[in-house]
């Protein structure tokens, strides 16, 4: 493939077709850029973005870089590497006519602008996909659609399986990811059409107050000078069981389609991403497919950061930079990724192989850096499947304010707590996406927010609040690795139709060291037995219901706690639960809610963890 210094001088001349349009089903006209198009027929790499084809994310600053590569920089290493690049702006965004229907739009047009693309002379046969969070929306989306072929595809931090179990909904409960992108984009859009009213009245609304607030609906929201994101936004919210609305494509994507595809596919996603759970799923059934290779990375970042270290407050050391980690950018292992699939494409020899990488976090000191960040290390480890081949269920049973990994045939625990929608429990870190500047993604210590004490040798966190229960191990006396799935099943009595049970996994060091989220989970009680069919609590009836937490990879090092905390909120990052039954996604009144957690050798409430065992 070509890789020339002449290559990139004639593309910086000559050769950038700009505001091309580009026709879909429905008549629409999408506006798209062409890069290296006189270089022809060659190989096609195309990105959608509703960011703007003219500039780039974040996702493409790398270690070292003080602001991402602009387009035109991205476009040249593509040609450098032998491809002609296409990038387009969604329907209703930048240049591109229609109207944003957020998600639902892009499997129909990403597949019309693939089949114009087919039809150009330009086109050398072999047509490519990128693209970062909603870039990745629209690959996963078009992926198999209609039949449609993408010869090789980089998964980039984005794309659903099932939307409602993760990306917007989780556990029943809402992201309010959606809420803060869409104010946030609604003022991107306003801003580059030049509408300078719109932004004034979107900028003079208190975004905090207003999720406090929340829900949004039509009728009552701040996006009233956005109406597109602001209808958008509505429909997601009152969507709350799992009808036929989440099998739309963009929203659902079928495992037996994923399996049968020929697309070579490389995911790519972090600890502390929303995308995390979906992308773990598509590659899952991705990597059942005969005819194509699968490749899975995941790191410690948090959205999109992949040029640092440090995610929220903590550092994983110089390794989990993809620079130093997997020894080079993940520009270079799109682009790498992307000319393999070429070759073996045009060889006709295919040799599929499945691979994954991922960090695990764990092992450093606790100690604040001269940053000002923990040190919790980590290392890269790499396997065939996932969870790793060798792995072992962990369970712990909650007895008083412990975790046990045995315990007497005789013992029963009632922890009791109230929950008051008024004043949820706050968001500290975790899977988030776009939250600013109301919330962050990422790693911290849950003790500094409420500046608590040490208790019997473990920090607990929120220690001033009384609706938050915490558990925890004795010191461990070795090390335990655990990489996959992170449960909790739990019996919960409440005196109200519904409520929300949120858990938090932490690593705790030792000698009051910091205590470090790992993961997180929620679930709607309402939910407890079908997301298809609600059903309501019978006041202090116990009910049997499983929480899933993201998956994750720790090294809990010999001395330190594992803990676990449970409430009834995590705001906001996901909505408040109002707790009267009602329909969900539109204004009403909220109400308290007593809770109970009960665990007994009849009624065990347990954690579950993965655990990795070493072999020689």
């Amino acid at each position: 493939m070509q890789n020339t210094k002449e290559t990139a001088h004639r593309l910086d001349a000559a050769d950038i077709s700009r505001g091309i349009t580009v026709p879909t089903r429905d008549g629409i006209m999408l506006s798209t850029n062409i890069h290296g198009a006189a270089l022809g027929p060659l190989p096609v790499v195309l990105e959608r973005t509703p960011y703007g084809k003219e500039t780039c994310d974040q996702s493409e600053r790398h270690a070292g870089m003080a602001r991402p590569l602009t387009r035109a920089q991205l476009a040249v290493r593509f040609c450098e590497a032998g491809f002609i690049y296409v990038v387009q702006d969604c329907r209703g965004t930048g240049q591109s006519g229609g109207l944003f229907r957020k998600y639902t739009q892009e499997a129909a047009d990403t597949v019309d602008t693939i089949d114009w693309i087919r039809s150009q002379a330009w086109c050398g046969g072999f047509i490519g996909m990128v693209g970062f969070s909603y870039g990745a929306a629209c690959q996963v989306a078009a992926l198999e659609f209609e039949k449609t072929i993408i010869d090789a595809a980089c998964i980039d931090c984005g794309g659903f399986s099932d939307a409602y179990r993760s990306g917007i909904r989780q556990g029943g409960a809402f992201s309010l990811k959606q809420a803060t992108w869409a104010y946030a984009q609604a003022i991107r859009d306003k801003s580059r059409a030049g509408d300078d009213a719109a932004v004034a009245a979107l900028k003079s609304q208190s975004l905090q107050e207003w999720l406090e607030d929340g829900p949004w609906s039509q009728d009552h929201s701040p996006l009233q000078a956005a109406p597109a994101h602001r209808d958008n936004l509505a429909t997601l919210w009152q969507a709350g069981d799992h009808s036929d609305f989440w099998l739309q494509p963009g929203l659902y994507k079928d495992p037996e389609m994923l399996a049968g595809s020929d697309t070579a596919a490389l995911f790519i996603t972090s600890w502390f991403d929303t995308s995390l759970i979906s992308t773990l799923d598509n590659f899952q059934a991705k990597s059942k497919s005969p005819q194509a290779s699968s490749q899975l990375i995941i790191g410690p970042w948090s959205h999109g950061n992949r040029f640092t270290s440090v995610a929220g407050e903590a550092d994983f050391g110089p390794a989990a930079t993809p620079e130093t980690g997997l020894g080079c950018s993940l520009l270079e292992k799109r682009l790498g990724w992307l000319q393999c699939a070429f070759e073996q494409k045009t060889s006709n020899h295919p040799s599929p192989t499945t691979r994954i990488v991922y960090f695990e976090m764990g092992g450093g000191t606790g100690c604040r850096n001269n940053n000002g960040k923990i040190d919790h290390g980590g290392c890269w480890q790499s396997c065939t499947s996932w969870p790793p081949a060798h792995t072992r269920a962990l369970a712990y049973t909650l007895a008083g304010d412990r975790l046990r990994a045995a315990f007497p045939d005789k013992y029963e625990t009632e922890r009791r707590w109230t929950s008051d929608p008024h004043n949820p429990v706050p968001t500290l870190g975790g899977a988030i996406n776009s939250g600013e500047p109301v919330m962050s993604g990422g790693m911290f210590d849950q003790n500094v927010q409420f500046a608590c004490s040490a208790t019997d040798g473990a920090s607990l966190s929120q220690c001033q609040r009384t609706d938050v229960l915490s558990f925890f191990t004795e010191p461990l006396g070795a090390d335990i690795h655990i990489a996959g799935p992170i449960t909790m099943e739990l019996w919960i009595m409440c005196d109200q139709p519904d409520a929300d049970i949120t858990i938090k996994l932490i690593d705790c060091y030792p000698a009051n060291g910091p205590a470090v989220n790992i993961s997180d989970g929620i679930l709607r009680l309402r939910y407890r037995d079908s997301w298809r069919f609600p059903q309501m609590m019978e006041r202090d009836k116990p009910a049997l219901i499983t929480v899933m937490a993201n998956p994750s990879a720790n090294r809990f090092a010999a001395g330190h706690r594992i803990r676990v905390d449970i409430a009834a909120s995590n705001f906001p990052n996901f909505d408040v639960n109002p707790q009267t039954g009602a329909q969900q996604g539109l204004p009403g009144q909220r109400q308290m809610a007593n809770l109970t957690l009960v665990s007994s050798a009849q009624q065990p409430s347990r954690l579950l963890l993965t655990q990795r065992i070493h072999t020689t």
